[in-house]
């Protein structure tokens, strides 16, 4: 069901209304309702993949990993988003709510449509959650990954990059390492 309606302005209260009763699932930004689109097989191969890896290397830690069908809250009843993949502290986070507040890494699956929304206008709004400390963009047609590490002054943000499938990502804050293999399993881009 489409009820997002072009130019109309949302209250956080119809918008969660509206979203109960979904089944797509919908981002909402400021009074905006954006339609989250679906995904190619490759993008959902390397959210499948990355949320595998980080739920081998945080195995025993004291974090939720989750992928794309929880919602993130940025900002309360204003920003409301669905990343591919994240991780969150278990402190904090029931269950049985439908949100999550305190994301400590956000993952973005690149697609040829969602590239600059994703790089510019999503990383500018999640930098304003406080507990997020890595922001990974990952891209579906060629092997490059981006992670941006928040700095200790919290506000400047340092990004790698990563090209080469034998690379490893050392994300030092949570004392884990990715290997591109990985993330990059079941691609050809080998």
């Amino acid at each position: 069901m489409d009820y997002a309606e072009f130019g109309k302005t949302y209250t956080f209260e119809e918008y969660w209304e509206l979203e109960l009763q979904s089944v797509e699932r919908h981002e909402f930004v400021n009074g905006k309702i954006l339609i989250v689109p679906g995904v190619t097989q490759k993008h959902n191969f390397i959210t499948i993949n990355l949320g595998i890896a980080l739920k081998s290397a945080l195995k025993n830690r004291s974090f939720h990993v989750f992928t794309s069908s929880v919602k993130l809250e940025i900002e309360p009843k204003k920003d409301y988003t669905y990343p591919d993949v994240c991780v969150a502290a278990k402190e904090g986070n029931n269950p049985d709510d439908l949100l999550i507040t305190n994301a400590i890494l956000v993952v973005e699956v690149l697609s040829e449509g969602t590239k600059l929304y994703d790089k510019v206008d999503k990383f500018l709004r999640y930098k304003k959650l406080p507990t997020l400390q890595y922001y990974i963009l990952v891209d579906t047609d060629t092997v490059f990954v981006d992670v941006y590490c928040k700095q200790p002054d919290g506000e400047h943000w340092e990004d790698n990059i990563y090209t080469q499938i034998t690379d490893t990502i050392h994300l030092p804050l949570l004392d884990i390492k990715l290997d591109l293999q990985d993330i990059y399993q079941d691609l050809l881009f080998h």
